[in-house]
């Protein structure tokens, strides 16, 4: 009779530790599902659109007709301020309109019911002592849950010029 209840109790504590070992497993499924709300991750496909838009030519001319700045150069007119296109329209405004019209191009099925629930675009001009400004801002749906995204930089003496996409899925 001592040995049938010696064997119940190692039983009992096999089973102890299963159900422990079994919590244990349930909480860290939950942490890591929890978890799930990562950064942006890097994407190929949207840092090629952002590279090849950067060299896509505008209708805006600073200095002379023939002479159309590419995106990337607009937005640097932009954060410069300086200066008006010859069909006298803001360079910021021409950047958002080109910029608007690339990405619904690119990205067109950007809806509640696609894959692509929507898109957040940001120029933002960034100092070495770390201010930074913004340029220009676009957004367009929902983005609330997991994103894919790029970033393409232009120099801009003394900073930098931080362009970045990021697609909300």
């Amino acid at each position: 009779m001592i040995k049938t209840r010696k064997a119940q109790e190692e039983i009992v504590g096999f089973v102890l530790i299963v159900v422990i070992v079994s919590v244990m497993i349930v909480i860290f499924l939950g942490f890591s599902i929890r978890n799930n709300n990562t950064p942006a991750q890097e994407s190929k496909d949207v840092y090629r659109f952002l590279e090849s838009s950067m060299q896509y030519t505008t209708d805006c001319a600073i200095s002379y007709e023939p002479a159309y700045l590419n995106l990337g150069d607009l937005i640097r007119e932009c954060y410069k301020d300086a200066s008006l296109c010859i069909s006298e329209k803001q360079p910021c405004a021409v950047a958002k309109e080109t910029l608007k019209a690339l990405i619904d191009s690119a990205f067109p099925q950007i809806s509640p019911e696609s894959s692509i629930k929507g898109y957040e675009y940001k120029s933002i001009y960034s100092r070495e002592n770390a201010s930074q400004e913004e340029i220009i801002f676009l957004s367009k749906g929902n983005c609330s849950q997991s994103i894919r995204g790029a970033e393409v930089l232009i120099p801009s003496y003394p900073g930098t010029i931080s362009n970045s996409l990021n697609l909300c899925y």
